[in-house]
């Protein structure tokens, strides 16, 4: 009896162990969530900052030319192909700025498990379901965002360079139309006066 007591007690001491890990995990799992979430909203808002002041034709070459040499599935099922411009200007279409474009295609590309891979449609429907994009990423299997984030920087670092190209273009074209001031010509100079001859001095003086 006192050993069927002492196992209850153990079984009991293990399931409360087991919960309270439970809940811990779960907890660290938000906070890990809750900060991916964080990196990755600050990195979309610096991305779409930098393309507001740039030509939106340049920034679509900019993200396609940043994936050329990956393949994307597009929906399930689809075979996997590359990144167009049209791709872009289609999510721009569906409301998404350029720095949610960025995150999308990083996660779509950069999953961890090839075999439980989602498409880029599917990860899109889960965001617009209300999932945030840190438990989006440990949803696809990533462990951290480390890859991800790497990727956002370097096109907000392309970003950068397109809007600093664009800046440079619109100083030289400012040169160009604004003409140099013409100077002012000399006015001729005054042609001296001639001195007056002095008066004959009267006789008897």
């Amino acid at each position: 009896m006192a050993t069927t007591n002492l196992f209850r007690s153990a079984l009991s001491l293990t399931s409360i162990v087991l919960a309270g890990g439970l809940i811990v995990g779960q907890a660290a799992a938000q906070d890990a969530d809750a900060k991916g979430d964080k990196e990755l909203t600050k990195l979309t808002q610096r991305i779409d900052k930098t393309a507001a002041g740039s030509d939106a034709g340049r920034v679509t070459a900019r993200i396609v030319d940043e994936w050329k040499g990956t393949t994307f599935k597009f929906d399930a099922g689809d075979t996997p192909r590359a990144l167009t411009a049209q791709d872009v200007q289609n999510l721009r279409a569906k409301g998404l700025g350029f720095g949610e474009i960025s995150i999308l295609l990083a996660l779509t590309a950069k999953q961890p498990n090839p075999a439980t891979a989602k498409s880029l449609n599917e990860i899109l429907s889960l965001r617009k379901g209300g999932e945030g994009w840190g438990k989006l990423a440990r949803d696809l299997g990533y462990k951290n965002l480390g890859s991800v984030v790497k990727s956002m920087k370097a096109t907000e670092h392309g970003m950068t360079r397109v809007a600093m190209e664009r800046g440079q273009k619109a100083e030289k074209a400012e040169k160009v139309e604004k003409p140099e001031r013409m100077e002012k010509p000399e006015r001729p100079e005054k042609p001296e006066r001639p001195e007056r001859p002095e008066k004959p001095e009267r006789p008897g003086r």
